[in-house]
């Protein structure tokens, strides 16, 4: 006699959870970026624009520090033009050619009429990227809009956009995030090092940071 009550009520959670997951589902945003400043800048001032950028495009000061430390270390002059010879990764975050991401990045850009070799046009897309264009660093969109915590952005980000996983490494190159329970325990390629380069930026740019100040960028939504 209760079995079928039991029945009903799983098959009524599982739809609820149905709906819940496809409301939760959002059109990815393609954010325009005009940067009013030369390619040739020093690192000092890429660093600043890219992290007003993120902060304009709606990301937390810990969230966007987060993607900094990535880049510092993926692309260490921040210079979306980097190659590495002996992957062909390219760009501010290294895209690659698993999953096609590589070739994805330059169709976007080819579409939305973008030069590739752009921080404008790289941020355009992995911003495009997080907010649903791709299903694995969709997961970190919110969280990084909302965090206060740069340290555990820069490991997150690492895990579900970078996904630079590495066969072995230092204890303190181990992933221990909550976004993505299928990478726990891995170890990945400079973990340690993106985290602390994401906790100075939070450290500088909390003491330095001034919205009203920066003109050089221009941020809209299509």
């Amino acid at each position: 006699m209760i079995a079928v009550p039991i029945v009903v009520i799983t098959a009524i959670v599982l739809i609820a959870l149905h709906i819940k997951r496809k409301s939760e589902v959002k059109e990815p945003r393609v954010i325009s970026i005009t940067i009013d400043a030369p390619a040739d800048i020093p690192l000092e001032e890429k660093e600043r624009i890219v992290y007003e950028s993120l902060i304009k495009a709606g990301y937390s000061c810990a969230g966007a520090c987060g993607i900094m430390g990535n880049i510092a270390v993926e692309s260490p002059d921040f210079d979306p033009s980097v190659v590495n010879e002996s992957s062909g990764a390219l760009g501010l975050f290294q895209w690659n050619d698993v999953g096609d991401r590589q070739q994805h990045m330059k169709d976007f850009c080819k579409e939305h009429k973008l030069n590739w070799n752009s921080i404008e046009s790289q941020l355009t897309f992995a911003i495009y990227e997080l907010s649903g264009g791709d299903p694995i660093a969709a997961r970190l969109d919110d969280f990084l809009k909302e965090t206060d915590d740069p340290y555990t952005a820069a490991a997150e980000f690492a895990a579900g956009f970078e996904r630079c996983i590495a066969d072995s490494g230092k204890a303190a190159d181990v992933y221990a995030g909550a976004l993505y329970p299928e990478f726990y325990k891995s170890h990945y390629q400079g973990l340690s090092k993106r985290v602390n380069k994401a906790m100075n930026y939070y450290n500088r740019f909390t003491k330095e940071y001034n919205p009203d100040e920066g003109s050089e960028i221009n941020i809209t939504i299509e």
